[in-house]
């Protein structure tokens, strides 16, 4: 059987997003957040995504905020039908992404979340695809569990 992977550095965020749009159904901001979080942790953990890499995400299941999850899923190719992905009703735009070895903990900056009540969801989103990801995300160094 052959298995897709994730090369962070390489990947394609306009293609990503675009394939987020397409399986949830529109662009917006907590998409393209969960999206990039979830690069972000195969980034800090070296992982290849998929197989071998577990997400833990707060967002739970009440939209708009829920849409994180869909994010992650694109970005990290954690997903809830293999398991791979727990979502919990924590009401917060976080997530701990783990391997075997280490974990991570990765949350939207609470000061962009702010920013999103009130404005073009379509054009937020836009804006958070090309914001550093240093002004976006918040993010633990790789720990041992």
């Amino acid at each position: 059987m052959k298995t897709l992977s994730i090369n962070p550095a390489t990947a394609d965020l306009a293609e990503m997003i675009e394939r987020g749009t397409a399986l949830h159904g529109h662009l917006g901001p907590f998409l393209v957040a969960g999206i990039r979080m979830g690069l972000l942790a195969l980034t800090l953990l070296e992982s290849p995504g998929y197989f071998g890499v577990r997400a833990t995400s707060e967002a739970g299941r009440k939209t708009p905020l829920s849409c994180l999850n869909d994010g992650i899923q694109i970005g990290s190719g954690c997903t809830t039908g293999k398991g791979n992905l727990e979502i919990v009703d924590g009401g917060a735009p976080r997530a701990r992404f783990e391997t075997e070895s280490q974990y991570v903990v990765i949350e939207l900056r609470n000061e962009i979340v702010q920013t999103f009540p009130g404005s073009d969801t379509m054009e937020k989103a836009r804006e958070l695809e090309s914001l550093p990801i240093e002004e976006l995300l918040t993010w633990t160094s790789p720990s041992s569990p």
